[in-house]
């Protein structure tokens, strides 16, 4: 036995009502979207075509009694799942347009790809900013090295200065003492020949 037009019509529309309901609501309307569920992604190019996407982290593509995990392993979708995507599809207004459509699957893969750009970018950051802070530290510790070195030359040299001005004293005070003693014995060997000569003088006068 059949069933009329207006029941048929008022099951599609109970269809209709429970499967957009079942995606929460947007500015107050019950809306459907396309997109990754569990990261909050959505694809919402059009709000009644959202019968592809990510799902209770499995993504459907539309068509087919299968969902994919994310290294896109099939797996046949569970009663929870089948009501979520049967829902998404009778809300489509046009029946005609529901074809498999891997669209946000691709999207993720390119976030994901960003994703990883930018991560390498960091690292790669990170890494220069490592090998920077490394070679400011090695040329400053040469830097200090160098300092050190000309620091302790300086020191050397005024050390070997004051060595030098010291042996320079102590020779000219030799040759000082001993330029005296040759005065001296010159001195001395004078007053000799000088008494030598007045006793000569006193001798020849008295004979």
């Amino acid at each position: 036995m059949g069933i009329s037009r207006k029941a048929a019509v008022a099951v599609a529309a109970t269809t209709v009502t429970l499967g957009a309901c079942s995606l929460g609501n947007y500015g107050g309307l019950s809306v459907g979207s396309a997109g990754y569920y569990g990261d909050g992604y959505y694809d919402n190019g059009y709000y009644d075509d959202g019968y592809y996407g990510w799902y209770d982290d499995f993504y459907y593509p539309g068509t087919g009694y299968y969902v994919y995990d994310r290294e896109r392993r099939r797996h046949r979708w569970n009663a929870r799942q089948q009501r979520y995507w049967q829902a998404r599809r009778a809300a489509v207004r046009d029946q005609r347009r529901i074809r498999e459509n891997w669209g946000a699957w691709e999207r993720r893969e390119r976030r994901a790809e960003r994703r990883e750009r930018r991560a390498e970018r960091r690292q790669d950051y990170r890494r220069q900013q490592r090998a920077e802070r490394r070679r400011d530290i090695r040329q400053e510790r040469r830097a200090q090295q160098r300092r050190a070195a000309r620091q302790e030359a300086r020191q050397e040299a005024r050390q070997r200065a004051r060595q030098q001005a010291r042996r320079a004293a102590r020779q000219e005070a030799r040759r000082e003492a001993r330029q005296e003693s040759r005065r001296e014995a010159r001195r001395e060997a004078r007053r000799d020949r000088r008494r030598d000569n007045r006793r000569d003088r006193r001798r020849g006068g008295d004979d």
